[in-house]
C-alpha cells in the first residue's frame, strides 16, 4: 500500500496539504495481524488500548482521551463533542452492534449486518470532527466471519495505524457474540475500501524507511475470545472492563500506564 502510494499517487491539496493519494483503495488484512508495527512506525500500543477502552464507553462527550493524545482537542467540536468516537456509533444509544447481531442470529447469510457511522450532521462548514469511517459491516460465509469497512477518508499512517486494531477489536467482539449462536465460526479477514487513502507530506521521510527496512517490532498479539459471555460484557462495559472476564479482557487492560 506505501509503495504504491509512493510510487502511483495523484498529488492533490486538500486544505492546502501535500498528499500522495490513491483514490478508491482496497485491501484485506488477515485479522489477527491488526498492528502496523513497522520499526520506524513507532506504534504505541497501550495508547491504542487507552483509545479502545474510552471507545468502549460510548460517550461523545468523554473528553478524558485528550490527556493521552493532543490530536483529539484539534478535533473536538463546540459543544465539547467528538464525533470520532467511534464507540457512540457502536455501543452507545444507536446501538450498532447489537443490532447487526441480532440481523446475523435471524439470518446467518444478511446482507443487513451493518453499523452506519457518517451521518449528514457530520458534513458542514461548522464541524470540525469529520468522521472518516462511513460504515462498518459483517458477514458469515463457509463458516467465517468476515468484516468489511468502508471510509471516506485513510490517513495510512497515524489514522490507520489506529483504526485497524480498532476495527480488528470489533470483530473480536462479533465473533465472540456470535459464538453463542454458531459454535464453530472462525475469524475471517477484514477488508477495508477508502475513498481516498493517502500519504501525509511529513510522513514522506518515515514512510521511506520503511520501504527500505520493512522490519517488524515486536508487540502482543490482540487475543480472540473463546467465550461469548466475554464478548457480551466488553461491549455492555462502558469503559469498565474486568480483566478477569477472559484473555482478550486481560490484554486490553494490561500495560496502559
Amino acid at each position: 500500500m506505501f509503495e504504491k502510494t509512493m510510487i502511483e499517487g495523484d498529488s492533490p491539496s486538500p486544505r492546502g496539504l501535500g498528499i500522495k493519494e490513491i483514490r478508491d483503495m482496497k485491501f484485506t488484512i488477515d485479522a489477527m495481524y491488526p498492528f502496523m508495527n513497522f520499526k520506524h512506525r513507532k506504534l504505541n500500543i497501550p495508547y491504542f488500548k487507552k483509545e479502545m477502552l474510552w471507545k468502549l464507553g460510548g460517550d461523545p462527550y468523554d473528553d478524558s482521551i485528550k490527556i493521552h493524545a493532543k490530536m483529539w482537542e484539534q478535533v473536538q467540536n463546540r459543544d465539547g463533542s467528538f464525533n470520532s468516537n467511534y464507540g457512540q456509533y457502536w455501543f452507545g444509544e444507536q446501538l450498532g452492534l447489537l443490532k447487526a447481531f441480532n440481523e446475523l442470529v435471524q439470518d446467518q447469510y444478511s446482507r443487513r449486518a451493518v453499523i452506519p457511522m457518517l451521518s449528514a450532521k457530520h458534513i458542514g462548514p461548522h464541524v470540525k470532527d469529520t468522521v472518516c469511517t462511513e460504515c462498518v459491516g459483517f458477514h458469515i460465509r463457509d463458516g467465517y466471519l468476515y468484516m468489511s469497512v468502508h471510509m471516506r477518508s485513510s490517513d495510512q499512517i497515524f489514522g490507520l495505524g489506529t483504526d485497524l486494531p480498532t476495527f480488528a477489536f470489533l470483530q473480536r467482539l462479533m465473533h465472540g457474540m456470535l459464538l453463542s449462536v454458531y459454535n464453530d465460526l472462525l475469524l475471517g479477514t477484514m477488508t477495508v475500501v477508502a475513498m481516498s487513502s493517502h500519504i501525509y507530506e511529513r510522513h514522506y521521510e518515515m514512510v521511506s524507511r520503511i520501504l527500505h527496512d520493512p522490519a517488524v517490532a515486536e508487540c502482543s498479539l490482540m487475543p480472540v475470545i473463546t467465550k461469548p459471555s466475554e464478548a457480551f460484557r466488553i461491549a455492555a462495559s462502558r469503559g469498565q472492563v474486568d480483566p478477569n472476564w477472559g484473555q482478550l479482557s486481560r490484554w486490553l487492560t494490561m500495560e496502559i500506564a
